[in-house]
This record gives C-alpha cells, sequence and structure tokens, in this order.
C-alpha cells in the first residue's frame, strides 16, 4: 500500500484527491491547518489507511513536527503532493513585505522544506513528489496575484532542483490553470466567463503524475 502525505486535504483540490487515493487504496497521511471537519470525515471513514495532521505552514517548527509524527507512527512515505497554497490578492500599492513572505512561506519554503525532510526516503523507494504549481508563472501573470506568482515560480525552480537532488523520487510540478476553489477570490458574476479545469480532470492527473517515470517534467493543464 503506497503512502502518500496529500498538504492542504481540508478542501479543495486536495480535499478531491485525498477522497480520490483513499478509495484507490492508498495510505493518505491528511494534512490540515484549520478546518479539521473535512480531513476527520475521511478519516473516519478510513481510518486504517489514512491519519490526520495539523500543521502551519508559516511556521517551521510545524513542518518538522509532521516529520516527527510519521517517524513515531513508522510511516514512510513513497509519494508527497504539495497542493497547500495561499494567495494575496490586492492592488500593488497594499503590497509589502508581510504580503510576500507569507505566501513565500506557504507555497514556497514550506514544499522546499518537505522535500528535503523527506526527498531520501521517497527516492530510496522510488516514488513520487508532485508539485502543485499554477500556468500564472507561464503566460498569465496578473500585479494583483504578484505574491502568488512569484511564489510559484520559485516552486517550479524547487522542482527542477529536485529533481536533479533525488533523480529516482520522480520530481515534478502540474501547472494548472484556474480551478473552481475557494482560494481563487473570483466574484460569481465573472466565473461564467472563464475557462475552469475541472476538478475531476485535476485530480486525474495528479494520480498519473503518481506513476510517471519521469522527472523535472512541468506539464501545463488547462481546460
Amino acid at each position: 500500500m503506497k503512502k502518500v502525505l496529500v498538504t492542504g486535504s481540508s478542501g479543495g483540490l486536495g480535499f478531491l484527491l485525498a477522497e480520490h487515493l483513499l478509495e484507490k487504496n492508498y495510505f493518505v497521511v491528511l494534512h490540515y491547518f484549520q478546518h479539521k471537519e473535512a480531513v476527520f470525515s475521511l478519516h473516519e471513514r478510513y481510518p486504517e489507511t489514512s491519519i490526520c495532521v495539523q500543521a502551519d505552514f508559516t511556521k517551521e517548527e510545524d513542518l518538522f513536527k509532521i516529520k516527527k509524527v510519521l517517524e513515531e507512527k513508522e510511516i514512510s512515505l513513497d509519494a508527497l503532493v504539495n497542493n497547500a497554497g495561499i494567495d494575496h490578492v490586492s492592488d500593488l500599492e497594499e503590497k509589502d513585505k508581510e504580503s510576500f513572505l507569507k505566501v513565500f512561506l506557504v507555497n514556497t519554503y514550506a514544499p522546499f522544506l518537505l522535500m528535503k525532510l523527506f526527498g531520501k526516503e521517497i527516492e530510496e523507494k522510488k516514488g513520487h513528489i508532485v508539485n502543485i504549481s499554477s500556468d500564472n508563472t507561464i503566460d498569465k501573470m496578473d500585479v494583483r496575484t504578484m505574491e502568488y506568482d512569484a511564489s510559484k515560480s520559485a516552486l517550479n525552480i524547487l522542482t527542477k532542483d529536485y529533481s536533479l537532488a533525488y533523480p529516482d523520487a520522480h520530481v515534478n510540478a502540474l501547472l494548472f490553470g484556474w480551478l473552481d476553489t475557494n482560494m481563487n477570490q473570483i466574484p460569481l458574476d465573472i466565473k461564467p466567463f472563464l475557462e475552469f479545469v475541472p476538478l475531476e480532470k485535476a485530480v486525474l492527473e495528479i494520480e498519473e503524475m503518481l506513476h510517471t517515470n519521469e522527472t523535472g517534467k512541468m506539464k501545463v493543464v488547462r481546460k
């Protein structure tokens, strides 16, 4: 049974992915920050093949806590999906050091540290690391989402770097177009005019990447 850590399992794409993997008989480590109801409901449905771990990704000690919990439970990962992410939508004049650092801590530093903490054990199993990035890093930049776009661009570079550091860990990134989740903060009157990547398609793309023989790949996924 493959063991997978899915960060940001409490909602949106992360929840659907975790649910899908549990249905496919994976063992899933369900990470959440504040909203525990969804992950606890999954754990109640799959008590033998899941555990819940809480962590605030702006706090380095919480990331080390995940590693400690898994070691204590003798859980060695086959795969890591760096899905958790935050955005900061604002006009340029409102952006500052605080907004940049918070977004980078969650979207870039947390994946960096988790890959560093678990990369070797995943490589030993010839497993997989999947980083959830954005097509904003390719050709859809927006000043209002500057922190998010920059943080995901950095995640792309980390993907390449870690694919070299751990070549047998199959480190890849999926650069998704618009996903209709609570994070995107898109007004309801605008949504009908946007082309969203169906969440079901996104889940299948991630599952496929959990079985690829490639590494260092940056795959753009749009509708």
